[in-house]
């Protein structure tokens, strides 16, 4: 039981949100939670919101005194409050008259109680009452003095107690699109179509009489509970000398002189009959018109008084003039009750890989990359350090195959007559030149000529391609090509859609990785070197008719390929390639690795294009073409990215294979200071290299590609350490690529 705790929304699935107040208590201590905010799942839910109680209207109803009657009866009932030296009570249904009989008890005297009803029996006798008749108009300076009523008699009084019937509170069972249906006999909206599992009882369901709840309680709950498989038993029904529930109609006239309809935003009946002159007829335009409705009850006390406005102005009934439906939440919210999970791993959500759960079962451990979770490493139980693990799953790969899950990278499918000129504005490198069946690497250059992302794209079809994007800025990019085709391009015909999540990729990498995927592909699909040579692509199919698609790429340096594949599939798929790999000595291996590989063989990630570094820093100055007019081409020229001492993406090797290098370190030329003078660049990826037998960098230092085999010092003031180092290519595995073409 949540105390304190009001139901705010009702969603799909049965999903209900809720707001628990827990700091209302002088008891509260600050550490704790000032406010819950409670996801409800629920296969069934009975709805009791009951009723709220509305005014009615008459000239300058807006008078400090002037009071729903249930407003009067809690402040006498509850807090012995007496609101009023002579109060009168005008109603049009039964419930006024309860006002008045608990007034009388309590001692306080009560002027009169008019009833808009004639043909009425009095429930009560011996106090002054007027029936058949209204109050048109109120008198009075800093409060109420006295009432006008339809006979032009007028009466003292400084408190007016208004019942004008109620409103069934059925905002829940709108907020999936539910539209509540008028009720003539209670003159209110009941709800209509229920949410899958909803059932509403009691005043929120228009009934209004005790006996009549108490069957409705017994009915529906019996539903209920043998929805949810339990049995029930019979009870004797509670009887009760209740009447029907009898409530005056609607005017058919509208009141005379400053008629406030929503007290809380000042909308008077004047404002709603300029809106229809306006031609405002429908309810949802007059709503936004005079803002009936829009403070911050939501229409609670308002609308359905502001459609009975409506209905005389446009000579119809209310059901026909209809009524607008409500959304979520039914009582404001603190954006701080929202928001107030996301801290520690809530603040921003793991993003879960396929092969996650299979990963899991290996013992993988995961690091953070991005939103994304993925498998580090895949330790051994005899292992005793993570080096271990990688280096193991380096040399397997090497040696053998190796499977990594690569889904994490971004996918953009891009389609359309302009696709490959519009691959050539946003990339440096052309593009409307490749051919269909083949991947280029492409890199894009920001408008001021810094290195934006890289990544390959594919061309499926004439006007079909795919293009990945580095796992960090798939967001990014994504955003950045919606820019480029809506704003730049409008007239092109180009589709965009990122389709990240629907497709499962996995790298298969190494020697024997072409003798894995051959016994998975289906009869027809050529996967030989001469069918499928090194930067070919392609839709095919495996396991016996599932599509996917093959790249052959390689992010290692070895014989490799990614495979795509609907992500439905990606758990199925891990495990049947983890039993088909036995015989080929199939390792799984992880982001660690990966890392090492790509070192080994000199390839640019996130440490090098960090939105500092320039295509010619890169050494891929020459990708970036002069012909076409492409994003970032012109700004590439400018003097201070081409200039003769220029940094330059290189390799790095300590002197001593004992050493180990340390990403961050700074180049200073051997026996000078280590100063800012003097700095001549950086070591922006670091790793041990299993093959190579030392730790290994790439790096970034002044005319690099012309300084192979000089010496350097690589200094970390942070741990105070100085390495000798010697610039080298940043190839230092396979420079001429062999292994991946083999």
């Amino acid at each position: 039981l949540l105390h304190k705790t009001t139901v705010y929304g009702a969603f799909d699935h049965g999903i209900f949100g809720a707001l628990e107040v827990k700091d209302h208590t002088d008891q509260f201590e600050n550490k704790k939670p000032r406010q819950v905010l409670w996801r409800i799942y629920a296969k069934q839910s009975l709805l009791c919101s009951g009723a709220t109680e509305r005014s009615l209207l008459f000239g300058n109803n807006d008078r400090p005194g002037i009071m729903l009657s249930k407003s009067v009866r809690q402040y006498c009932n509850r807090w012995s409050v007496i609101p009023g030296k002579n109060i009168s009570i005008y109603t049009n249904n039964d419930d006024g008259w309860i006002t008045a009989r608990d007034l009388k008890d309590a001692g306080c005297n009560i002027v009169t109680v008019i009833d808009e009803r004639s043909d009425l029996n009095p429930p009560i006798r011996d106090i002054n009452y007027q029936l058949g008749k209204k109050v048109i108009d109120t008198r009075g300076g800093l409060r109420l003095s006295s009432i006008i009523l339809s006979d032009k008699s007028r009466i003292k009084t400084d408190c007016l107690a208004v019942s004008g019937g109620f409103n069934p509170n059925v905002h829940l069972t709108c907020h999936q699109r539910g539209r509540p249906q008028w009720a003539k006999d209670y003159q209110c909206f009941v709800p209509g179509n229920l949410p899958k599992g909803m059932n509403v009882i009691g005043a929120a369901n228009g009934v209004f009489e005790l006996e009549n709840i108490f069957q409705e309680i017994n009915d529906k709950m019996d539903k209920i509970l043998s929805s949810l498989g339990y049995k029930t038993k019979t009870t004797n029904q509670i009887k009760f000398n209740s009447k029907p529930f009898n409530v005056a109609a609607f005017s058919k006239s509208l009141p005379k002189g400053n008629v406030w309809v929503d007290l809380q935003n000042d909308v008077t009946v004047k404002d709603l009959k300029l809106s229809v002159l306006e031609g405002f007829h429908s309810v949802e335009l007059l709503k936004r018109y005079s803002t009936l409705g829009m403070a911050t009850d939501q229409g609670k006390n308002s609308n359905v008084l502001g459609l009975s406005v409506l209905s005389i102005l446009k000579n119809k009934s209310i059901e026909e003039s209809g009524t607008t439906i409500y959304r979520p939440p039914y009582t404001p919210v603190p954006i701080g009750a929202f928001a107030g999970r996301s801290r520690g791993k809530h603040f921003r959500p793991f993003r879960l890989t396929p092969s996650h759960k299979w990963a899991q079962k290996q013992h993988a451990v995961f690091v953070e990359a991005g939103n994304w979770l993925r498998a580090q490493w895949f330790p051994l139980p005899h292992e005793k350090s993570w080096r271990e693990s990688v280096d193991r799953e380096v040399i397997k790969t090497r040696e053998s195959v190796g499977i990594c899950d690569v889904t994490t990278l971004g996918k953009i499918d891009i389609k359309g007559e302009d696709s490959g000129a519009f691959l050539n504005f946003v990339y440096a490198n052309n593009f409307g030149k490749l051919p269909v069946g083949k991947v280029r690497y492409g890199l894009m250059l920001r408008e001021d000529g810094i290195a934006f992302d890289d990544g390959t794209t594919a061309r499926l079809s004439e006007n079909h391609f795919v293009m990945t994007t580095t796992t960090a800025n798939a967001v990014t990019v994504y955003r950045h090509l919606e820019f480029c085709r809506q704003c730049l391009k409008p007239n092109w015909d180009v589709h965009l859609i990122s389709t990240t999540d629907h497709w499962a990729q996995f790298a298969i990498a190494g020697p024997k990785s072409r003798a894995l995927l051959s016994e998975i592909v289906d009869l027809g699909v050529d996967i030989s070197n001469e069918a499928f040579p090194f930067m070919a692509c392609g839709e095919i199919s495996i396991f016996d008719g599932i599509k996917a698609r093959l790249f052959r790429i390689s992010f290692s340096g070895e014989l490799a390929y990614e495979l795509a594949l609907p992500r439905r599939y990606a758990s199925s798929f891990m495990n049947a390639m983890t039993e088909l790999g036995k015989k080929f000595n199939l390792v799984p291996y992880g982001t660690e690795a990966l890392g090492v590989m790509r070192i080994e063989k000199g390839h640019a990630a996130g440490n090098e294009l960090n939105g500092q570094t320039t295509a010619n820093n890169l050494g891929l100055g020459k990708m970036v073409s002069k012909m076409n007019d492409c994003i970032g081409n012109t700004m590439s020229e400018r003097e201070v990215f081409n200039k003769k001492d220029v940094l330059k993406l290189v390799g790095f090797a300590p002197t001593n294979k004992m050493h180990s290098l340390v990403a961050g370190s700074h180049f200073i030329s051997r026996g000078k200071k280590a100063t800012l003078e003097n700095d001549e660049g950086w070591m922006s990826s670091v790793a041990f290299s299993p093959i190579l037998g030392k730790s290994i960098g790439l790096g970034f230092i002044r005319e690099g590609d012309k300084r192979f085999g000089e010496r350097v010092d690589a200094i970390n003031l942070l741990n105070n350490e100085k390495i000798e180092v010697e610039i080298t290519s940043p190839h230092f595995f396979d420079p001429k690529g062999d292994r991946l073409r083999a």
